[in-house]
């Protein structure tokens, strides 16, 4: 088993036998979506896990971010975008924050919300799928400071919006804007100001950012899309009134790729440029201090590769490249030495699989008689147990952490069938978040 998982599992099993814990961010605590979270039913009655409560949302694919029992959620109310925060128990609005935000996906079979909100001791930071970046202060309940990124980088709306949970490091928020003149920006937390701006880091990207220690030193990850790769035409631009306009050119100056960025200045430590993906959506995850590995759909497939301190500063040797992996939405999760992914995508719908760390499957329930494909479902590791939600059949499924192959502990309708339920899962003091396109549940998985 991965050493710094069972770490963590022991040292919540000294203090106590049920340990529960806040999801702040975009794949939880620690931006992985594993919890240290312990506690959890390993199995579930006939009619399923309890249902704590449910309610109407509106479109999309947003999830919640959670902390100290408190539920933020980035919604929608016409023009309107709205940070909605709830009671976790019961579901019931505290309070609210709504912000004009007009703009028009092109593209009106996805245009919804997106986006996970993060949350500090203070404050929440947004950015809607309107290229609005939000903070909010916890205090007074109101926006302390706002930034529209498509006028201030020179960019229109995507045709599928913009989609990017945003990173705290120390007194900066940090998230992608993939702009020509702003590839990675990072402002000050209290007042919003911009700290630093990246040079462009190649075409539009829906990956959001990610803090490692590579080669003993933190570094933030951040990833562009292949020049001209599979947009489409965009959506017309905020406030512009130009439906059909094309999205923000990918950069002319930058190679696209995986980048390692310096958190205190933005500055290029390396870059890698073996992996090419028309809609980078997945970030980067690390093997170990020194191994990245990096995966999408579209065709991109995955790459792993290594990063290495010289005396003129770091370089990059790729380690494989395989296009057998390569899922459209979620992160794929490092775990026990293999890699996990819902390997789904338009030309791939293998279910649940496991690599080793050279690209070799083990396994995929898609050659289980009758096993789940997942579609595009999210998934996260908790308690020893793996959470699944299958996005075609509405099914939510729980088996064990074993990457020996898939042992399925329990299953339960959820969802809606066929409705786009692609947003990440979120788990807190045993209690499950999961939507569709328009609904969203609560349930107690303890």
């Amino acid at each position: 088993m991965n050493k710094r998982w069972m770490g963590a599992i022991l040292g919540c099993a000294v203090v106590a036998t049920s340990f529960a814990e806040d999801w702040p961010q975009f794949c939880g605590p620690n931006r992985n979506n594993i919890s240290t979270e312990t506690g959890l039913a390993d199995s579930w009655p006939e009619g399923g896990p309890k249902v704590l409560w449910e309610k109407t949302v509106s479109d999309g694919y947003s999830s919640p971010a959670i902390k100290d029992g408190k539920v933020y959620f980035a919604d929608r109310d016409g023009n309107k975008s709205v940070l909605l925060c709830m009671d976790l128990n019961s579901g019931t609005n505290l309070w609210k924050c709504a912000i004009e935000d007009p703009g028009t996906m092109s593209h009106q079979q996805y245009a919804g919300t997106r986006g996970t909100p993060t949350v500090t001791d203070d404050a929440v930071y947004l950015v809607t799928a309107w290229g609005t970046m939000l903070c909010v202060d916890l205090e007074s309940k109101s926006f302390r400071w706002k930034h529209n990124l498509l006028e201030e980088y020179g960019m229109s709306l995507h045709m599928w919006g913009m989609s990017q949970s945003p990173l705290i490091y120390k007194d900066l928020v940090i998230v992608v804007p993939s702009a020509e003149s702003a590839g990675v920006v990072a402002y000050n937390r209290k007042d919003g100001a911009v700290v630093w701006k990246s040079k462009s880091i190649g075409g539009y990207s829906f990956a959001s950012p990610a803090l490692y220690t590579i080669c003993g030193k933190e570094m933030i990850l951040a990833v562009g899309s292949q020049a001209g790769g599979g947009f489409g035409g965009g959506g017309g631009g905020r406030g512009r009134g130009r439906p059909g306009a094309a999205p923000q050119a990918a950069s002319t100056t930058a190679s696209s790729g995986v980048f390692g960025l310096s958190p205190e200045d933005g500055s290029v430590l390396w870059s890698y440029t073996g992996w090419q993906c028309g809609n980078a959506i997945p970030f980067p995850i690390t093997i170990s201090d020194d191994r990245v590995f990096m995966t999408g759909g579209y065709n991109a497939g995955s790459a792993m590769f290594r990063v290495e301190k010289t005396d003129e500063g770091y370089k990059t040797t790729e380690l494989f490249k395989n296009s057998i992996i390569g899922p459209q939405l979620h992160q794929p999760i490092y775990f026990d030495d293999r890699i996990l992914v819902v390997n789904t995508d338009n030309s791939l719908n293998d279910g649940l699989a496991c690599f080793k760390l050279d690209g070799t499957m083990v396994w995929r329930t898609k050659d289980i008689a009758g096993g789940p494909t997942f579609e595009r479902g999210g998934f996260i590791i908790a308690d020893g147990k793996i959470i699944l939600l299958d996005a075609k059949t509405g099914k939510l499924h729980l088996a064990k952490a074993d990457v020996s192959g898939y042992h399925e502990l329990a299953s339960a309708p959820m969802v809606k069938k066929n409705d786009m339920a692609w947003a990440p899962l979120t788990l807190s003091n045993g209690k499950l978040i999961v939507r569709d396109w328009t609904t969203m549940k609560c349930v107690d998985l303890k």
